[in-house]
């Protein structure tokens, strides 16, 4: 699974060339990742199947990731997504970030806290 991730990844040179992640940072390592630029198509099971390769397996995926997926208004396309820790967060965010999933590569940045969910503008 993490080699078909790696192989629909754009590579970092492609990241930084997009617009959109001009001036892109991860932040600060955190148990919760931003996900944002997400394809209007994704749904609660994709990000199982995405981060399902940091657990032990896809039981423990479910039962160790809490999700929430933005899918109207100003928030539409982002997600957060909470791991049981920050290494999991990290190796998750180093897998999958610039992955063009569903045909849109997905920017993931650190989330600031459990209770950052207030955007600021």
């Amino acid at each position: 699974m993490p080699q078909e991730i790696e192989k629909e990844k754009l590579s970092t040179e492609e990241i930084l060339s997009l617009p959109m992640f001009k001036n892109y940072t991860p932040g600060n390592p955190a148990s919760v990742l931003y996900i944002k630029n997400l394809a209007k198509d994704v749904v609660h099971d994709d990000f199982y199947y995405v981060f399902g390769s940091v657990f032990e397996s896809l039981d423990a995926a479910r039962s160790g990731l809490s999700i929430k997926l933005m899918q109207e208004g100003r928030m539409r396309g982002q997600a957060f997504v909470t791991f049981p820790s920050v290494e999991l967060a990290q190796r998750a965010l180093n897998l999958a970030h610039g992955y063009a999933f569903k045909g849109k590569p997905m920017i993931i940045q650190f989330g600031r806290s459990p209770a950052a969910t207030k955007t600021s503008s």
